[in-house]
This record gives structure tokens, C-alpha cells and sequence, in this order.
């Protein structure tokens, strides 16, 4: 049932399959955030400081020293709002957007049925719908490294200067959108060495470099100026390593409860040590091999594609590393600052790599499997994420959302979030 015509084709259906697929994830959106968007802390330090930058052009905290917490472009974006519902709008369209282009690089990466399974999990995604209910970073995070992967994508194919212009620039703001976006490109320079570096022409290997010291540089000037100009630093010395296998364990029970109807409470049945082993043993099924691409296409297709095929085969491993990167780094980081510990964290900070991991998922499903077990594990995968979809929805409605005079309050006016992610 998977198995079909090369990648890159776009059959006359997919285009309103992509359509339905969207409506869902609006439908769902929606009903989420209907009582309107909700917040934690963080939220209100990214409200006050985009009010700030309205009213006088400066990004400040709520105690008026210098807002150096974050990256700065969230709240710049929220500025431009002007209101909640403007920034519900926003959350809408990054959702929306981040659909259509990942669904876009599916059909270049992967083949026809498998591209068309995609958009439908994208709209059912329980991390994308968590992360945009709330006055966070991630939802735009999300479309800009949607942005990002499609035009390296573009340029990896085409060699056209255009869309190197527009790889540096979004890559360029991934970093100022969150901090996770320098792993994400760290991620990216290791996909390259890993993955197609020597046979790539010289004028290329350059090019790549460039790229990826201008699409760092802000980034690295940002963390400069909050962590030495605007502020102490918030590090701390190391809590341990124990708390790096307890990190690696939330994100291998994550990354495996986006693949299986796990339950919340089957992260405390094992110990950290079993849920670790998950993750690496994920990731290490997820790496794209050339003997499983060499089996999805026939010779004939194979032939005719000849020129697509290394830059799909580099971004593939471009995202595994990516996402390798950003879960590792993540997890060391934890030993050093509070941030980005625990399984609800642990989701949010990972809902950037959920389309990458299906994109990874598709691509590595065998080629000769039955078509009888196909379709059941296309069944019971796509009913059980509708089904936690809908659960989850029906959680975000209930949750308390941020009033409108609340827009330049600071502190923790949100609520937990984790019976919203069972």
C-alpha cells in the first residue's frame, strides 16, 4: 500500500487530500483555542516585552531591565499583532503553513502513498496542537524550520542562487526564533559531512559553509548579549549526570509515543536506562541508508531521478542529524539550567522535530513489507493519533485562556500543561 511511483510527482488528488488534511488541523485548532489562547510564565515575559517594542521600541522585561531570556523574534512578531486574537491568527497560520510545506517536501522525499500519509498525521499532531495553544515560541518555530528545510531543499536540487539567498536568510532567523535553532543547524553541518560532502562539487562544499556561518552568526550575538550585556548568566553548575539519562529518557519516551499509542503513565512503568536504549534504538532504525532508498525505486525511476536523488538522500540525513543534534544537546543542557526538563517539556522543546521524525518514519518503512500488515499499521496509526487528537483538543478547550488585561502582565497567570498532553 505504501509502496508507489517515485517521489516528487504530485497526483491530481493530493492537492485537495492536502486541503481536507489542513481543514482538520484548523478544525482541531479551533475548537483547541476557542476560549481563547492560554500562557505559563514564559508567556507573559513574551507579552510585556512585545509591548514594550510596540510602545517604544525596546524589548524589556516586566521589572524593565533588558528582555535577554529568549530570542527576540517572537516577541518582535507578537508586537505586530497588536492582540490575542491577532496572535491566535498567527498560531493558525504557522500551524497551517508548516502542514503545507512539510507536505510539499514529502512528495519530493517520499513515495506517492507514503507523501500522502503524511499531511494527515501532520494534522493530527497532538505536539504541534499543545505548542500553539499557548503564548509560546514554537508555533512560528515551527514554520520557520519548515521554511528552512524546504528551501535547502530547493537549493540542494536546483544550485539556483535564489534559493540559497532564502536558506541563509530563514536560517539566519532560526536561531533568533529559539535557541534550539543553533542545534538544529549544528545538526545540519554534521548532515553534510555525514552525508553526501565528497561528492558534492567544490563551488558547493563552500557554498554550504558560507551558509551555515551566516545563518549562525545572529544567533551567536544574541546569546552574546543576553548571557554577558543584559544579564548574569542563568547557567548553573551541573546537577549530575543522572540528569542527562533522565533527560534522554523523556525524549526516547516521546519520540516513541508520536510512533505508538503509549499512554503518559507508561513513562514511570520502566526505568530511565530502558526508555534511553528507546531513543537510540529509534534513532538508529530512523538513519537513512542508501540499500533501503536503492529498494523504494524501481530502475526505471531510478534513471530518470538520477539528479534528484543526492540532494534527497542528503536532506534525509540532514534531518536525522538535526534531530540528533537538538535532542542531545537539549539533554546536556538540562544538566546545567532548569529549562527543557521533563516529559512536558521534553514534548514541547522536540514538537520542532515531530515532522521530521514522520518524514524519517515513512522513509524507512520496508519497501517489501506486506500489504496486509501495511494497512493495518497504517490503520491502527492513523485511529490512534485521531484519537489522542481529539482527547487532547478537548483538554486545551477546558484550560483557562489569558485575558486581554493580562497582555503586559508578568508572572505565571498560565496553568500546568500537563493533563493537556495525555
Amino acid at each position: 500500500m505504501l509502496a508507489a511511483s517515485g517521489p516528487g510527482r504530485w497526483p491530481q488528488w493530493f492537492g485537495g487530500a492536502v486541503v481536507l488534511a489542513g481543514l482538520v488541523q484548523l478544525a482541531l485548532f479551533a475548537y483547541a483555542t476557542a476560549p481563547g489562547l492560554a500562557g505559563t510564565g514564559d508567556s507573559g515575559y513574551y507579552l510585556h516585552a512585545a509591548q514594550t517594542f510596540r510602545a517604544t521600541g525596546h524589548l524589556l522585561n516586566p521589572d524593565g531591565t533588558a528582555y535577554r531570556y529568549w530570542p527576540p523574534l517572537y516577541p518582535v512578531l507578537l508586537s505586530g499583532c497588536g492582540s490575542l486574537a491577532g496572535i491566535r491568527v498567527l498560531h493558525g497560520g504557522c500551524l497551517l503553513g508548516s502542514l503545507l510545506l512539510w507536505s510539499w517536501l514529502g512528495q519530493h522525499l517520499l513515495l506517492g502513498r507514503r507523501a500522502a500519509l503524511l499531511p494527515w498525521l501532520l494534522a493530527l499532531s497532538t505536539p504541534w496542537l499543545l505548542v500553539s495553544k499557548f503564548v509560546w515560541a514554537e508555533s512560528a518555530f515551527l514554520l520557520v524550520f519548515a521554511a528552512y528545510a524546504a528551501s535547502l531543499f530547493q537549493w540542494l536540487r536546483t544550485g539556483r542562487r535564489l534559493w540559497w539567498g532564502v536558506a541563509t536568510a530563514v536560517g539566519f532567523l532560526l536561531p533568533l526564533q529559539r535557541t534550539l535553532g543553533l542545534f538544529l543547524l549544528a545538526g545540519v553541518g554534521a548532515g553534510v559531512l555525514l552525508g553526501e560532502w565528497r561528492r558534492l562539487p567544490v563551488r558547493s562544499r563552500w557554498l554550504l559553509t558560507l551558509h551555515l556561518v551566516m545563518s549562525t552568526v545572529g544567533g551567536m550575538l544574541w546569546q552574546w548579549y543576553a548571557l554577558l550585556v543584559a544579564g548574569p548568566s542563568r547557567y548553573h553548575p551541573g546537577r549530575g549526570w543522572g540528569q542527562l539519562l533522565s533527560s534522554a529518557a523523556d525524549y526516547g519516551f516521546v519520540l516513541g509515543r508520536w510512533l505508538l499509542p503509549l499512554p503518559t503513565a507508561g513513562r514511570a512503568l520502566l526505568p530511565h536506562g530502558v526508555w534511553a536504549v528507546a531513543l537510540l534504538l529509534i534513532l538508529g532504525l530512523l538513519w537513512p541508508r542508501r540499500r533501503a532508498e536503492a529498494g523504494l525505486l524501481p530502475e526505471v525511476a531510478v534513471s530518470k531521478q538520477n539528479d534528484n536523488k543526492i540532494p534527497r538522500r542528503l536532506l534525509l540525513r540532514i534531518l536525522w542529524t538535526a534531530t540528533v543534534s537538538l535532542v542531545a544537546l537539549v539533554s546536556v543542557l538540562t544538566v546545567f539550567a532548569q529549562s527543557a526538563a521533563g516529559l512536558h517539556d521534553a514534548e514541547r522543546y522536540a514538537s520542532v522535530l515531530f515532522a521530521p521524525l514522520l518524514v524519517l518514519t515513512l522513509a524507512a518503512w520496508p519497501a517489501r513489507a506486506p500489504h496486509w500488515l501495511q494497512g493495518v499499521v497504517i490503520t491502527v496509526w492513523l485511529f490512534s493519533t485521531a484519537l489522542r487528537a481529539g482527547h487532547v483538543a478537548a483538554d486545551l478547550h477546558r484550560l483557562p485562556p489569558i485575558t486581554p488585561d493580562l497582555w503586559s502582565q508578568p508572572g505565571p497567570h498560565g496553568q500546568h500543561i500537563g493533563a493537556a498532553s495525555q
